[in-house]
Formats: structure tokens, sequence, C-alpha cells
């Protein structure tokens, strides 16, 4: 055989047998495909411990709204002990249990617990230390550098007082006759100290990182986020089509980076936070429901919507979550960590619980 056919012939023997082991490929990969259905995404999601499906329910609803499950961080019973936190019902006053919470940078969550005067710290689900505070009126606090606490009382010791890392009080910030006290509506802190925001709005620095008192501090135009980059507020536009406004602001510049409207599904009962991460992520929370338009005038479909968005205003993801059910006063419910996980604090009849979730 001449050099030409034993060329061709080996040209054909490698076709031949590339064919074969391609369509043996095919065949198998047709025997092993199979349909992903609600049983296999569940166990997909079940690698991650705070977030699973319900009952084999899509990721994402038409809307582009999650809907997830949360896992129990804290969970407590009402009372004075440990592990237990304080409630009060009273003829003359609405319900009362702890009236916020907050995330330190290593994971643990403080409650303020303030009729048991104490703010509790829970770590893996366990009570982990307890901060004695004065009073039984405190109801925002906010945490500084080096495990440092800002608590604020508005209409009993009337100022805010530092704690530090040991429960120490370093300072009490008396802030009568600075301020119409009623109208104060949250304590915050960053790297550069504290400070009292005034109905929703401008904020004003009134200690350093240490708790120092400052004075002639000039105010910001929202809440310091915790990259250090911007300032930023929220502004409801319309309760019932469900609009309202996030606004980011630069903190150097005091211009405006970009405004963003939001629009939620349903009416818009009320706000519940406006809070950032360290990786410059903003979020806004607000419960939401429909009215009937007779009477009893009973709400249905009942929410709890957390946006998220990005450095630059884009919506990442969104939250739809059970309400916060209960009459329960607080102050701050709703709160996210250093990472951008989200944490929801809800009062029942048998106690407390706060529960984390994951866009």
């Amino acid at each position: 055989m001449n050099r030409r056919a034993w060329g061709l012939a080996i040209i054909v023997l490698v076709v031949t047998v590339t064919v074969f082991f391609y369509r043996k490929r095919e065949r198998a990969l047709a025997e092993l495909k199979v349909d992903p259905g609600p049983t296999m995404l569940a166990r997909l999601q079940s690698d991650n411990s705070s977030l699973s499906l319900t009952g084999g329910a899509p990721l994402a609803s038409s809307a582009g709204t999650a809907k997830r499950d949360g896992a129990v961080v804290v969970k407590g019973g009402w009372g004075g002990g440990l592990g237990q936190f304080g409630h009060k019902r009273a003829a003359e006053s609405s319900p009362e249990g702890p009236m916020a919470l907050s995330v330190a940078p290593d994971g643990s969550v403080l409650i303020v617990d303030q009729i048991n005067r104490r703010i509790e710290r829970y770590r893996d689900g366990k009570p982990l230390s307890t901060t004695p505070i004065g009073g039984d009126t405190v109801q925002d606090l906010a945490l500084l550098p080096e495990g440092r606490l800002a608590v604020l009382d508005r209409f009993v010791d009337k100022g805010v007082q530092i704690y530090d890392s040991d429960g120490k009080l370093l300072n009490d910030v008396a802030l009568f006759g600075q301020h119409e006290l009623g109208s104060l509506t949250g304590v915050f802190a960053d790297a550069r100290g504290v400070y009292v925001e005034r109905e929703h709005g401008l904020l004003l620095r009134i200690t350093d990182a240490s708790g120092n008192r400052v004075t002639g501090e000039r105010e910001l135009p929202g809440r310091p986020s915790r990259d250090g980059q911007l300032v930023i507020a929220a502004a409801l536009l319309e309760r019932q089509s469900g609009q309202f406004l996030v606004r980011a602001i630069d903190r150097v510049k005091g211009s405006s980076v970009w405004e963003r409207v939001i629009q939620l599904p349903t009416p818009i009962l009320h706000m519940v936070m406006l809070d950032s991460d360290r990786q410059g992520r903003i979020y806004a929370a607000a419960v939401t429901a429909l009215e009937e338009q007779v009477p009893p005038y009973r709400l249905t479909d009942e929410a709890l919507i957390a946006v998220q968005l990005g450095r630059d205003g884009t919506e990442r993801g969104r939250l739809k979550l059970p309400p916060l059910h209960g009459s329960d006063e607080s102050f701050r419910p709703v709160t996210v960590d250093d990472d951008g996980r989200l944490y929801v604090m809800r009062s029942s009849e048998s106690g407390l619980t706060v529960t984390r979730y994951m866009f």
C-alpha cells in the first residue's frame, strides 16, 4: 500500500473513533440529566444555615421580592432572669418590650432590655454578657469603637450615656435645653463619635469616639454610612401608593450623590429602618399592608419589606418577611450587621425572638 492510501486510512480511522466517543458521551449525559425540582433546590440551599426555602417555593416572586426563611439567633421568654426579657403591660400606656437591637462587628447581638435595666449581649443563641443601665426608659443604642456603647434616654435621664466595654459609665451627656427631647429619633455612632438625630432628619455630633463631649458641630443632613463615605436619608413620598425616597450625600462635599425612588407593592404603614453595611450598601425597610375600605378597616397582606441598594443606588435585592406582629412599642426593631445580614426583633405572647435573614 502506498503512502497516500495509508494516510487516507489513518484519517478515516481517527474520524470513526471520534464520532464513536462523542455519541457515547451524549448518551451518558442524557441518562444523567435531571430536572432540579423543589426538593433538589432546597437541598442545594441547605448548606446555608441561615437560609432555607419554604415548601419548594420559588426563590423570587414575580415582583422580584425574595421570600426567605430566617435563622432564629436569639430566643427568650418574658421575665427578669438570665436569657429572659422584660415585658410591661399597663392600662395607662402602650405594651412595652425590648426597645432596640444592634449587631456588633464580632456578630454578637445586643438588645436593649430597658425594663430589666440592662443591655443583653448574645452570641450563637446564648447569653454572653449583661451591661446594667441606669433607668428603664432607655430607647436606643449605638456601638462605638473598642466595644463602647451609647444609649439614648429621652425622658428621664434626658441624655446619652456612654459605657465602656466592661459596662463602666464613662460619660453622661445631658441634652436638656439643647433639643426638644421628644423630637429625637435615634442615637448613632461611627469612628468619629456619637450623634443624635432630630425628627428623622438632621444629626448632631455630641461626643468624640471616646465619649468626650464636643460642641459647635455642624449638623449632618443624614445618618453616617458605615464606610465613612456618605450620609444617608429617607423620606416617605406617598404612603398609599407605597413610595419612598432614599438619598445619599457625599459626606465631605455635602453634595447629592444619588437619589432613588423605591416602589413597594402595597401601602406603607411606617418606615422601620435606614442603615448601611461596611461595603457601602444601603438598606431600608418598611411595614406594609392593604387596608379594607369598610369598617372595621382590617389590614391584610401585612409584610415587612426590606430593600438593599448598591453603592451607586442601584437596587440589588428585596426581602418580603412576616410582619412585626404584636402591639409592643419598640424603637429600633430592625437592623443590619457589617456584612449586610438583616436582623428582625419580634415580640409575642410567649417572649422575644431575633431572626437573621440573608439577601
